[in-house]
């Protein structure tokens, strides 16, 4: 589908009028004008971001944005234009589309957007408070989280601690979605992300790690809790080096576990994937693919999730859903797009990358339910593996063909239960079905959730690393 942006600098309408008045019209106009369908989607956000670098907050800035997709089609033809606001004239933004419409290629598929009529969803998506506190009160808030990260290295005794880099970004959201179906959905959303690269010095020496917090929820006791965590995890990496090539057990601590099975899996369970012969679970429905140990849901209820919503992009009610139990492949997810083509309902799962994109089936938030155990017993369990605190390069992974690729930023060699020496640079590699399944030790119960995925620790045998 072709994408335009285009920006109408005389209008300053802010979005509860557009809301009210402008997408209405917009609508309305779009049949007259010879419009099959129209679906208009509506973001307003306003943000705030602070910036770190060398211990100090450099720079904060605030803004308000509008990011707004019109889609049409006539007859089987289908485009889309992205704006920065909507005109106070209709015909403005339909002079735009309309053209872009009529030179898009047909879609022999295409069965018009979406018309559900079941009720949203009742979740918590919105922390009023993160609309709500001053810039003081988040300059504060950073200031007592970079002193709760540099704690544990001053305690110990190093020579220096300090935050070489990072930021918080603050962003209370808007969303609406109408179409000429008679979808009008409208929610608020929430999202705090939190990144701050810790260094610290000690004999010459220095190592360094990650705070990560992002989440749809400000929760100041568990992000000082993370805080002391990280600093306490930096003091494990001096003098970090690769070790040799070969097979070894290997732990994923939860952020990492998330961030592999989403790119190396969760695009595998999407309807497009599958129509597409693009997923390695094609006509595997109903069938065991998984160790029993799992059993991973599509949950949009989650508490703090970044893709908790009570409805999809296209204004389909979501639902709380089992893709996997016990190893068996329950449900595949479905846009309403895909849902038609495969003569099934939609299950409430479309995502958009931005306003005015197809949305696709996706995630709303992955959770891989826990099991028992945690990051300190599985390493205590270990004869001759890597712990995995940090990793780079995972977005490498390929879920077309389930091939997992990633860099251990940060891991422990472990040998007998007892840490040997910290290790980085190595390449760890395989098929996440592998690894789910005949080489899946143990799923843990320390569930974390970061964005919108919330997973435990996992312990795998027989995985492939390329060291030294």
């Amino acid at each position: 589908m072709e994408d335009h942006t285009y920006a109408f600098e005389d209008s300053q309408l802010e979005v509860v009028e557009v809301v009210d008045d402008v997408i209405e019209r917009i609508i309305a106009r779009s049949t007259e004008r010879g419009l099959s369908e129209l679906e208009v989607y509506v973001v307003k956000t306003n943000i705030r971001v602070f910036t770190v670098a060398n211990d100090k907050i450099i720079e904060a800035s605030s803004s308000v944005d509008h990011d707004i997709g019109l889609r049409g089609s006539i007859g089987k033809r289908v485009g889309a234009i992205r704006l920065n606001n909507l005109p106070r004239n209709p015909d403005e933004a339909l002079d735009s589309l309309i053209p872009v419409v009529k030179s898009s290629p047909e879609d022999p598929y295409w069965s018009g957007f979406a018309s559900d009529a079941k009720a949203p969803l009742k979740v918590e998506a919105y922390d009023p408070r993160i609309g709500k506190m001053t810039e003081e009160e988040y300059v504060e808030l950073l200031k007592a989280t970079m002193e709760r990260l540099k704690e544990p290295g001053l305690r110990r005794g190093v020579e220096k601690a300090f935050v070489a880099e990072g930021l918080l970004m603050a962003s209370d959201l808007e969303v609406t979605i109408s179409n000429t179906h008679g979808v009008c959905r409208s929610m608020k959303k929430s999202i705090v992300t939190i990144w701050l690269t810790l260094n610290i010095l000690k004999n010459g020496s220095q190592s360094d790690y990650g705070l990560v917090y992002n989440k749809g929820i400000l929760d100041q006791g568990e992000l000082e809790r993370k805080a002391l965590e990280s600093g306490e995890r930096a003091l494990l990496f001096f003098n970090s080096k690769p070790i040799e090539s070969g097979e070894y057990e290997v732990v994923f601590e939860p952020t990492q576990t998330g961030l592999i099975l989403q790119f190396s899996l969760a695009p595998a369970f999407s309807g497009l994937n599958i129509l597409e012969n693009r997923s390695p679970l094609r006509s595997k429905l109903g069938e065991v693919v998984f160790s029993d140990k799992v059993s991973i849901r599509d949950n949009p209820e989650l508490r703090g999730g970044v893709g908790t919503r009570g409805f999809d992009d296209e204004g389909v009610a979501t639902s709380n859903k089992r893709v996997v139990d016990k190893g068996v492949f329950k449900t595949i997810l479905h846009s309403h797009y895909t849902a038609k083509r495969m003569n099934t309902d939609s299950t409430g799962n479309g995502i958009r990358t931005h306003p005015a994109a197809q949305p696709q089936p996706g995630f709303t938030n992955l959770e891989l339910e826990p099991g028992s155990g945690n990051l300190e017993e599985f390493t205590r369990d270990l004869k001759k593996g890597i712990v995995v605190y940090d990793i780079i390069g995972y977005w490498m992974s390929d879920p077309f063909t389930g091939s997992v690729k990633a860099t251990v930023t940060h891991g422990l060699l472990v040998e007998n239960g007892v840490v040997v020496k910290p290790v980085k640079g190595v390449v760890i590699g395989g098929s996440i079905y592998d690894w789910l399944s005949r080489n899946l030790v143990s799923v843990g119960g320390d569930s974390v959730v970061n964005g919108n995925a919330s997973t435990p620790s996992i312990l795998i045998s027989s995985v492939k690393v390329a060291g030294k």
